[in-house]
């Protein structure tokens, strides 16, 4: 028998409706749940403080091109089941207190105290490393992250890359900008 549209329509209301029971149920207000979330404001509210405002526009597109690439990853990631978001502030079925909060604050950081190339390649190395090595396991072991046919190593270079890449980017649209300064 083939699955028509409204077999689609039907499992996604179902699918929808047992992740918010779940969510309700295993989820919110779990000790998870709540270093998620002060985690996320804590850092949020740091970032704003911090943030270097006469580069506010550099600094925050560079975030957004971080942010953007780490959710359409992280949505094959999820689609192909090769990990999991099991614990999640809001009950979405991609997190976004992690790709879209969390760790684009923590790239923009590393791109605003960076200086020079150098800098910026040992920093972005320590993260990738500190990323895959620290805090995915950290997310395994508080249920936030679970990993099905993915290994801790294959996170370390995309890691390193998405730094770079946008960097250069970046680095190149104020080139080609006469503008700028």
């Amino acid at each position: 028998m083939q699955s028509t549209w409204q077999d689609v329509l039907e499992l996604t209301e179902q699918y929808k409706y047992t992740k918010i029971e779940y969510w309700f149920s295993e989820n919110v207000y779990t000790l998870s749940w709540w270093i998620l979330l002060v985690s996320s404001i804590v850092l949020f509210l740091i970032w704003i403080i911090i943030l270097d405002k006469k580069r506010i526009f550099e600094i925050i597109t560079y975030g957004f091109f971080v942010g953007t690439v780490a959710i359409y990853a992280d949505v094959f990631g999820v689609w192909f089941g090769l990990w999991h978001y099991p614990i999640t502030i809001t009950p979405m079925h991609i997190p976004i207190e992690i790709h879209r909060l969390q760790m684009p604050i923590i790239y923009m950081l590393i791109y605003q105290y960076s200086k020079t190339w150098k800098t910026f390649l040992n920093a972005a190395a320590i993260n990738a490393i500190v990323f895959t090595f620290i805090l995915e396991p950290l997310l395994v072991w508080l249920k936030i992250y679970e990993p099905s046919h993915w290994k801790y190593i294959y996170s370390l270079i995309p890691y390193f890359v998405i730094a770079i890449l946008f960097k250069w980017l970046i680095t190149r649209f104020k080139q080609l900008d006469q503008n700028y300064q």
